[in-house]
């Protein structure tokens, strides 16, 4: 199987490399082909992800729009990311692809020289490009951040651990500072999130096989606003170790049976909740299967991307893929 990273276009190297132990090399979408993080470019080369542009042209009027909303985030006092501010700003509303915003985004680039495209549909796959770039900005910047913080942390922990006859004065070693907390990334603007995505998404030619994500806002979204449409159902739910670097990956086969089963009951999840007993040892993470009953990939996709994008035509698959799992990892 294929997986896709979605609904995000940048990860981390030690996430990359726990998703890749769990199902192999893993997609990753970027809204334009320059300026792709020397991160993923290392990750790419080594073979942890495979690095997709599905979409290109207008390269130019990206780059310049995207420098335009970095250097207003910049500007705007209060606004710790580039792109932070801009994201912010509308929360509450439909950006990048209702006509008002749009229109709104016809204004803001007419002064990079270029004419007008001509209808809100031909908008819609550089308004998603766009709205991934500044968030791909924001998430980069976000994750140097919880890098630091760690680091800080370990730091503290250290300098803690080392004070002579503390113990003595019963000084409580741990209770200095809190706890590090980091927002679930797909927390916000998380339907606008998802349809750049699938925009991006529904334009390759050669369809994942299977979508994985660390978010759980996004699956909560997926199964509020696509639930229905997409026959979206959430199937089991365990806790599993890491497998070391090297080894196959725990879960690739066991998912590729699955999506080719003519149901997925009870009874035929048994390989997959078996998998359980590998939590033993190692570093745990919470996996959580979901699939859309009878619809592969390329519907899934085109159900939660917005109405008009352009259609492409696509590879066929060696084995068809009777239902699309979704797979929410969480640490």
């Amino acid at each position: 199987m294929t997986p896709a990273y979605m609904p995000f276009t940048y990860l981390s190297t030690a996430l990359a490399d726990t998703l890749a132990a769990l199902v192999g090399p893993l997609v990753i979408y970027q809204p334009m082909a320059d300026g792709v993080s020397e991160n993923l470019t290392a990750l790419d080369e080594r073979g942890t992800i495979a690095i997709r542009v599905p979409l290109s042209g207008d390269e130019d009027r990206l780059a310049a729009a995207l420098a335009e909303f970095t250097r207003w985030a910049r500007l705007n006092p209060g606004k710790s990311t580039a792109g932070a501010g801009f994201i912010s700003s509308r929360q509450g509303m439909v950006p990048f692809f209702d006509e008002t915003t749009i229109n709104q985004l016809r204004t803001d680039i007419q002064q990079y020289g270029r004419p007008d495209a001509g209808s809100d549909a031909a908008e819609v796959p550089f308004s998603a490009r766009l709205f991934l770039a500044v968030a791909q900005n924001n998430d980069s910047t976000t994750d140097h951040l919880d890098d630091d913080l760690s680091r800080f942390k370990a730091m503290e922990q250290k300098f803690l651990d080392s004070l002579d006859g503390a113990d003595d004065v019963a000084f409580n070693r741990h209770g200095t500072g809190a706890e590090l907390w980091r927002e679930d990334p797909g927390a916000r603007q998380t339907v606008q999130r998802i349809r750049a995505w699938a925009t991006l998404a529904a334009a390759d030619t050669d369809s994942p096989d299977l979508l994985v994500t660390t978010s759980a806002a996004v699956v909560d979204t997926l199964m509020e606003r696509f639930g229905d449409t997409l026959a979206l159902e959430t199937l089991a739910t365990i806790r599993l170790g890491v497998p070391q670097a090297g080894d196959d990956p725990l879960l690739a086969a066991v998912l590729a049976d699955l999506a080719e089963r003519p149901q997925l009951a009870a009874a035929d999840l048994a390989p997959f909740t078996a998998l359980a007993e590998a939590a033993a040892g190692g570093t745990g993470v919470t996996v959580t299967l979901l699939a859309a009953m009878d619809r592969d990939p390329t519907d899934v996709i085109r159900a939660m991307a917005p109405l008009g994008i352009p259609g492409v035509e696509k590879k066929k698959a060696a084995q068809p893929i009777r239902h699309t799992l979704i797979l929410l990892v969480q640490n």
